[in-house]
């Protein structure tokens, strides 16, 4: 279970034994500084302060299991290895030499046990929540500090997305916020197939055709592959097919597999036959956009906006060919606050910043505050292990916990994981251990 990961926590949180260390040749070793993290290619860390039999080195520091690693790795040919001055490994079973023949120093690191054994129930859990006992009886007070480290972490993340999306699509911002919509109308779990299908449909036959909605949709379901893939056909869906046929050559790719479309576990409310004629609705009424999108001045406006309904077909389907009670069939709040908490929050950050408008980064900062804490799947778990989010910026910030650290087992990286394993030093079974800076 002991991994370079692990090892390399203990060495940049410095929870190893610094009593009268010794490298693997017998010279006594001093850790000044353990160094800087490095996350790219080369040595684990660098700029790393030690005295080594009463001189002090500057240089970089390499952590391996086994020493032998090294040469496994092939760093004894590296030149990006040459300014190593210390080997820190688990076990040693060989020396280590660096391209010019000099023997690197190395340390074989002692920690308490408690931390192995900690990080090992981390890793081998098979709960929804690896530290669900320990983080149960932490104070709210650290959570939420850690939480608003997270919703500023995923709204980068999103906000990035956009400002990519806009340097791919030659700084046009109309086809960046198209296509922002389309992947927040994809949402929760139709996301990928929804950026597909968009990605071959330009926006300037949307707009060309936005008058007439059956166009429309028939553009976007031929595009999505559905037209066909029922059993029973109807005047409706043959016009879809007959009309997407015709458009074919304006098209820049094939049509979206129908099987990679997820129904599973989605209430029918949200089945992306109902989102993609949702979708066509909001091209027919509202595109183009961005001038609406750039002056609105309240969730109420944008809510409205995305207040948008499925043509006649779909008040009696919820499927191709298949009938059901009828109903209209609007995109409901829940579901237009998932669109702009992920689309148009992400779109106002990334806008606000690269045409230097602090009144848009306001404005998506303000929206968050406003909007009340989703209700989907991770976060209701959340609640079931004692935390309770306040409003949308928490619910955020709980997701990307999970997605982007639980379910990756990034423990380590976490700040409730990380502290989980280094509480092992303070239950009074391990060695003590000198942690000064």
């Amino acid at each position: 279970m002991v991994n370079e990961e692990f090892l390399q926590f203990i060495w940049g949180r410095r929870l190893f034994d610094h009593h009268n260390l010794k490298s693997t040749c017998g010279r006594s070793l001093e850790i000044l500084g353990t160094g800087e993290p490095n996350m790219h290619a080369g040595p684990d860390y660098f700029n790393a302060r030690i005295r080594i039999d009463g001189i002090v080195w500057a240089g970089n520091v390499e952590i391996h299991v086994c020493s032998s690693d090294w040469s496994r790795h092939r760093h004894q040919s590296d030149p990006a290895f040459a300014n190593v001055i210390l080997h820190v490994v688990r076990v040693c079973d060989r020396d280590a030499f660096n391209c010019y023949g000099r023997r690197i120093q190395t340390l074989v690191i002692r920690y308490p046990p408690g931390l192995e054994m900690r990080y090992r129930m981390l890793r081998m859990s098979d709960m929804w929540l690896p530290c669900s006992q320990f983080i149960r009886h932490l104070p709210a007070s650290y959570l939420r500090q850690w939480l608003r480290h997270l919703q500023s972490e995923r709204a980068a993340g999103k906000s990035a997305r956009i400002r990519n999306a806009h340097i791919k699509n030659e700084r046009d911002w109309q086809k960046t916020l198209y296509q922002a919509l389309a992947s927040g109308y994809g949402l929760p779990i139709n996301r990928v197939p929804f950026e597909m299908a968009i990605a071959t449909i330009p926006l300037h036959l949307l707009l060309e055709y936005k008058h007439s909605r059956t166009s429309l949709e028939a553009i976007l379901y031929g595009q999505s592959g559905f037209p066909g893939i029922c059993g029973k056909e109807g005047p409706y869906v043959t016009t879809l097919r007959n009309r997407h046929l015709a458009l074919l050559d304006h098209f820049s790719g094939h049509p979206v597999p129908a099987h990679f479309w997820k129904f599973l576990r989605l209430r029918p409310a949200s089945f992306p036959t109902l989102r993609i004629s949702q979708f066509a609705s909001l091209v027919h009424q509202h595109f183009p956009l961005l001038n609406r999108v750039v002056s609105c001045r309240s969730l109420t406006e944008l809510e409205k906006i995305l207040r948008t309904n499925a043509s006649e077909y779909w008040n009696t389907h919820y499927l191709f060919g298949r009938s059901s009670p009828g109903s209209a069939k609007y995109l409901g709040t829940q579901a237009s606050r998932t669109v702009i908490i992920n689309s148009l929050v992400p779109f106002y950050e990334a806008y606000g910043r690269m045409q230097h408008s602090s009144a848009h980064i306001d404005f998506a900062a303000g929206i968050m505050e406003e909007l009340r804490a989703e209700t989907n799947d991770i976060v209701k778990k959340w609640t079931f292990f004692g935390f309770t989010p306040s409003g949308a910026k928490e619910s955020q910030a709980l997701i990307q916990l999970y997605n982007s650290y639980c379910r990756e087992r990034r423990c380590l990286e976490c700040h409730i994981g990380s502290l989980f394993v280094e509480s092992a030093m303070y239950e009074g079974n391990g060695m003590l251990v000198n942690r000064k800076k």
